[in-house]
């Protein structure tokens, strides 16, 4: 009786065993089907998106190394994948502006709020001002990103532009990501046009590259996205802004130091070809282009402020030891002929144009270092590119 029972339950193991054999694999095979149709729809269907759609962030900021700033900095991203408000639904009655630009239009550390993009919208959204424009709501999105230059943000608005049912003016921040670039390439004579990897730009995109293991699956892009739009759950960065100390540090204990660089001719010639290309694009799709004129910190620095900078070496302080740096002199030097460039392609193209070196003072309560500004010097920015946008306005029928 033993011995046949015995035999019964083996029997049923193996049954057992063979069933969860065949579950098993038929799992992994839906699971895999799962997987390669979420590519499919993603490479044919998925859209590209500056920011995660819906994503939240809270910044509590590392007082020593930004003590000249408010200590927490929001984040939110609308559905478009913009840092600002909710799109409008009916794009017929809004006045809709796109900001685009390096970290300089990021603002990476400053509250949404103290932005000068939403400076911007504030100043537009002002009676007097929504009778200017002849409209009922004025949105104003932020796709700004810390090291993109202009030919970063032409692959930004290839991939994005298309998506939007209308815009009326984009304004650019443009030219301190190129001159950054070229520096941390250590001045190449000859710049050439490369592949530009979609993660470079895009914080969701269907491009890939995919795998098997559970961060590189298609499936997990879909559901962080998902998450993200039901759930609205908001990330905590503890200490933002603490690397900065780091880079202070290596730029101080620097072994090398130069006053003057090669010819900038290429890097200008670079600069030039891509902000071309951007005013075709926003022009094809209708809009108006305001270039907003890259200001910079330059003045008498003591040592004391000198301690606070961190820019300009001949690599990446975020990604390496860097022991050769560029005197700020000579950095000066390169901005104001990116920024001359600027004015020359300007009036070649009839575009508008904001100097922003005359509207922000140059001192470290607009400045918290070489290019990025507090949110006092964001108002006096957000303030003038309003005055820009309404100066060259007048109220039109809805397009």
């Amino acid at each position: 009786m033993n011995a046949l029972l015995a035999i019964e339950f083996s029997r049923l193991a193996v049954f057992y065993a063979f069933c969860a054999g065949v579950a098993l694999s038929v799992g992994i095979a839906l699971f895999a089907l799962a997987e390669l149709l979420a590519r499919a729809w993603m490479a044919r269907h998925g859209p590209y998106f500056v920011w995660a759609p819906f994503a939240r962030m809270r910044l509590e900021l590392d007082h020593d190394a930004l003590h000249s700033l408010p200590p927490v900095a929001n984040w939110e991203i609308n559905a478009d994948g913009e840092r600002g408000s909710p799109p409008p639904v009916d794009h017929a009655r809004a006045f809709r502006v796109l900001v685009a630009g390096g970290s300089a239009a990021e603002c990476y550390f400053l509250d949404q709020e103290d932005t000068w993009a939403e400076v911007i919208a504030r100043e537009l959204t002002r009676p007097e001002a929504l009778a200017s424009l002849g409209t009922e709501r004025v949105h104003v999105g932020n796709v700004a990103r810390s090291l993109v230059a202009c030919a970063e943000i032409e692959l930004m608005l290839r991939r994005t532009l298309p998506r939007y049912a209308r815009l009326d003016v984009v304004v650019f921040l443009v030219g301190a990501s190129d001159v950054v670039q070229w520096l941390e390439k250590s001045t190449p004579a000859v710049i050439a046009e490369r592949p530009i990897p979609a993660d470079q730009v895009f914080a969701w995109h269907p491009e890939g590259p995919f795998g098997w293991s559970p961060r590189t699956l298609a499936l997990r892009r879909i559901a962080s996205r998902w998450n993200k739009r039901l759930l609205r759950p908001v990330e905590v960065r503890e200490r933002a802004g603490k690397r900065l100390e780091d880079a202070r540090r290596m730029r101080a204990r620097a072994t090398e130091l130069l006053d003057r660089t090669p010819d900038p001719a290429p890097m200008l010639a670079h600069f030039d070809a891509h902000l071309r290309r951007l005013v075709e694009l926003v022009r094809a799709k209708g809009a108006r282009v305001v270039i907003a004129r890259q200001p910079w910190l330059e003045k008498e620095l003591t040592p004391e402020e000198r301690a606070l900078l961190w820019n300009f070496g001949a690599g990446r302080p975020y990604a390496q030891e860097v022991t050769t740096y560029f005197a700020h002199e000579a950095v000066w030097t390169l901005l104001a002929a990116v920024d001359q460039r600027v004015v020359t392609v300007a009036r070649e193209l009839g575009l508008e144009t904001v100097d922003l070196n005359a509207v922000v003072p140059r001192d470290f309560e607009h400045y918290y270092d070489e290019l990025h500004h507090t949110p006092r010097g964001c108002e006096l920015l957000g303030r003038a590119v309003a005055r820009r946008i309404l100066a060259g306005r007048a109220p039109s029928a809805p397009r």
